[in-house]
């Protein structure tokens, strides 16, 4: 069991996200595997097939939209996903019917997921602090539904923390307001197939600002990937595909770099550093053209999403 997930010590929370958003920065993974013994429990025992459920284990918190929770703090919700990223239904208090995952083969069990915070309906309180821990606010307990049994019943029952996972420590909530401007269009120049002669060459690579200025100062940082339509061809190495267009070229995609001209990595927030409150931070980026099979010329159009986190 990973058990403890590190989330931020201090979040801030943006005016601009709306119920049912994630809070951009807070979503940690986890993965669990390990075995029961079968034809243990009651009422029901445990079977090859048996219903894996996660359950809130605070009391007090409900289901106050799909697969989103309550926390004692105003406005802020946890959510649970599983490793397809569905969000667990069903899963508020220990009587709770969700399903995560059964029972394999042998009585093992493997899967995965996600926690993250959520913004919900009403206001937070400027400093409100969330805590953690294996009983506390946002932790979740497996175990095999109708068997009164969790997965590591050999190391200790639900209040333990052996069958859980949780967020750590203490998190505190600032409420912030940020505004970011960008170019709704970057325009690389004309490339030719011979400057693109193998598969890795790049070319044309153009810079970009992204601007950002908050009430308040933070720490910003950002994650970028593809639009929708948008094929992410090496999301590590960030290079997105190109719209389905005719006349389009093929065998070259657009590939993002940070400040520094590194590749800018789209699995994960990247961080941009301070900003000062009421003072315009512009960050660089650039773009280029990146061969990835063998060319054919046309237009080259595609598309980039990004999100902000500020701490």
């Amino acid at each position: 069991m990973p058990n403890a997930l590190g989330f931020p010590g201090s979040v801030k929370v943006t005016s601009d996200l709306q119920p049912g958003d994630t809070i951009p920065g807070t979503t940690q993974s986890f993965a669990i595997t390990g075995s029961c013994v079968l034809g243990k429990g009651s009422p029901s025992t445990i079977q090859v097939g048996s219903g894996i459920v996660a359950c809130t284990l605070n009391g007090g918190s409900v289901e106050v939209m799909p697969g989103v929770y309550s926390t004692p703090v105003p406005g802020i919700g946890i959510r649970l996903r599983d490793g397809s990223g569905n969000p667990v239904t069903n899963a508020g208090g220990q009587g709770c019917h969700s399903t995560i995952s059964t029972i394999g083969s042998g009585g093992s069990y493997a899967f995965s997921g996600s926690l993250e915070l959520v913004r919900i309906s009403g206001t937070i309180p400027q400093n409100a602090t969330l805590s953690g821990g294996p009983t506390g606010n946002g932790a979740f307990a497996f175990g095999v539904y109708n068997t009164g049994t969790v997965l590591n019943d050999d190391k200790g029952g639900i209040n333990t923390g052996n069958s859980s996972i949780y967020p750590t420590g203490n998190i505190v909530f600032q409420n912030i307001t940020c505004t970011t401007d960008y170019p709704l269009a970057v325009t690389l120049p004309a490339a030719s197939v011979a400057d693109l002669p193998a598969v890795g060459s790049t070319s044309g690579t153009t810079r970009f600002d992204i601007g950002v200025i908050c009430d308040s100062n933070a720490v910003a940082s950002i994650s970028m990937g593809p639009a929708a339509g948008i094929s992410a061809i090496n999301p590590g190495a960030g290079i997105v595909g190109l719209q389905n267009n005719a006349g389009s070229a093929s065998g070259v995609g657009i590939q993002i770099l940070d400040q520094n001209r590194n590749p800018f990595s789209m699995v994960s927030f990247n961080s941009l550093g301070s900003v000062s409150a009421n003072l315009r931070s512009a960050f660089p980026f650039f773009a280029r053209y990146n061969r990835v099979s063998s060319l054919s010329p046309g237009s080259v159009t595609s598309a980039v999403v990004f999100t902000m986190s500020y701490q």
